[in-house]
């Protein structure tokens, strides 16, 4: 059996230059993964075709030229209809390849994916055991409908079978498949990111916020087995630097960027890990998602100045909202904003070298303009040094999705638009093509403080890497704006969403 994992062409994120836009693909490399040291009768391969530069012509080409007999696919939201695009290519030309499609979005759409009529198969949750296992069964050794976190259609109707629960020990994973896609291209060319490479050493979350699906995604049902509640897990730390040993030396990686939800969530790890990159003097650059009360306990502790001292270099918080009313909203919970200004003010006095990122949300229900300006102001309150503002986005398989759906104020239905800059909801004083207007209110409002918050930026900051990062940042947040110009000017009274992804010159080729 040939099984054929593919990352499709794709647009570029509007904060990414083509050179450092795309992580290698860790899933499909843990799946391969799993399939090789499970399987060794399986031939497996990954393309990346956003790394490779791969346009849908070749990958057409490619595919007509070696079919395989599997083809797995697994996408974001914003994503999903390169994946459609794909699969229904796949149906039309060799009907009897089969396709499996998973990851966050499939997982949550699986009955509109499956009526679509060009998915065989959809992967639910975690895929190492249920991809196994489900290759297995096509392969006729078992039957489909004892694999445990599947969905098909059988005779017109749509079948689910019961859930799998999540891996407990990380450990029993093998490697991922490093060598199954080019390592030698990610981060080629970066200055800020030289050498990238995705990594993990932990699943799940200890927190259940209402717009995030990462954290059901990777958690596990309750006893009632009926709700799914937050499921966090961790690598033990010598497993960890076992990886990133064998990253270092077999594929020259000096940039780990950790895609974990929260990387700091267990300060154990954290602990024996810094430890042990200390002990054998690894030198490299780590980028991290934090949680800022765990910044402020880790400080207390002192594990947060040994992860700065093995390179922890760049760190986004999820700040959210600066106040408790629309923490509360999110159902977010232990990073008020005391706590939030804490953790920033640690990175700025304490270890300067660290560029801090901030992600806020906009488009609560009851969001005003005085609101919004708020929002803009909080940026340089806690001194931050580059703020995301992110529309409040329904992803499916989140408590806000499913909201916002029995509540009808979804405006926009284009996945494209799920991008987190496109509002796609409406509020209860705005539409969402309000909404997308004002956004330029919390990105380039002029005031005093706007203005001496750059100048110091540029002015004060020494380390090199953080003054560069922020420039790039300033740089792709002022195109993002010129193309919002150019759409108003050419259509003053469109209605319809702006997609600020940019589309790579080898998407069609």
């Amino acid at each position: 059996m040939k099984v054929l994992f593919i990352r499709t062409p794709r647009y570029v994120w509007p904060f990414n230059s083509e050179t450092s836009a795309f992580w290698q693909p860790l899933g499909f490399m843990s799946l391969a993964g799993r399939l090789e040291a499970a399987c060794p009768d399986i031939s497996v391969k990954i393309i990346d075709c956003a790394a490779s530069k791969i346009g849908w012509k070749t990958l057409f080409s490619t595919l007509n030229s070696d079919w395989p007999d599997v083809i797995c696919l697994g996408e974001e939201t914003v994503s999903s209809h390169e994946a459609m695009r794909l699969a229904r290519y796949v149906r039309e030309q060799r009907p009897a390849t089969i396709v499996i499609a998973g990851g966050v979005f499939f997982s949550y759409a699986a009955e509109q994916s499956l009526e679509a009529n060009c998915i065989d198969y959809i992967v639910h949750g975690e895929g190492e055991i249920t991809l196994q296992e489900l290759l297995t069964a096509i392969a006729g050794q078992r039957d489909i409908k004892n694999v445990r976190g599947i969905s098909y259609r059988q005779n017109g109707q749509i079948i689910g079978t019961p859930d799998r629960p999540p891996i407990s020990d990380m450990d029993t994973l093998p490697m991922p498949a490093w060598s199954k896609v080019p390592m030698h291209l990610y981060g080629r060319g970066a200055k800020n990111h030289p050498g990238l490479v995705s990594i993990e050493h932990s699943r799940g979350c200890t927190d259940n916020c209402s717009f995030c699906n990462l954290w059901k995604h990777m958690g596990k049902l309750s006893r009632d087995g009926k709700t799914i509640k937050p499921y966090y897990r961790t690598k033990s730390a010598e497993r960890s630097l076992e990886e990133v040993e064998r990253l270092v030396r077999d594929f020259d990686r000096c940039t780990f960027g950790w895609v974990d939800p929260t990387w700091n969530a267990d300060p154990k790890w954290t602990d024996e890990f810094c430890d042990l990159l200390l002990k054998r003097d690894i030198k490299i650059r780590q980028t991290a998602w934090l949680r800022a009360d765990c910044v402020v306990r880790d400080e207390e502790l002192g594990i947060l100045e040994k992860a700065v001292r093995t390179g922890l270099c760049q760190v986004m918080i999820g700040v959210e909202r600066p106040d408790e009313t629309g923490l509360q909203e999110l159902n977010k919970h232990s990073n008020g904003p005391e706590v939030t200004a804490k953790a920033f003010k640690i990175f700025r006095t304490k270890y300067p070298s660290v560029f801090t990122i901030g992600s806020v949300i906009f488009g609560l229900w009851d969001e005003t303009k005085k609101s919004l300006d708020e929002l803009s102001d909080y940026q340089y309150k806690v001194d931050m040094d580059y703020c995301f503002f992110i529309p409040l986005t329904p992803n499916p398989g989140t408590e806000l999705y499913e909201n916002a759906c029995r509540r009808g104020i979804i405006e926009v239905t284009d996945r494209r638009a799920y991008n987190f800059h496109t509002p796609v909801m409406r509020t209860r004083h705005f539409s969402a093509k309000q909404l997308e207007r004002l956004y330029f209110r919390l990105l380039y409002k002029v005031s005093f403080d706007r203005i001496k918050y750059i100048l110091r930026k540029f002015l004060s900051v020494r380390d090199r890497r953080r003054k560069r990062v922020f420039k790039s940042l300033l740089k792709y947040g002022t195109q993002i704006t010129a193309r919002y110009i150019i759409s108003r000017l050419r259509e003053p009274f469109g209605n319809k969403p702006t997609i600020y992804s940019r589309k790579p010159v080898w998407y069609d080729t």
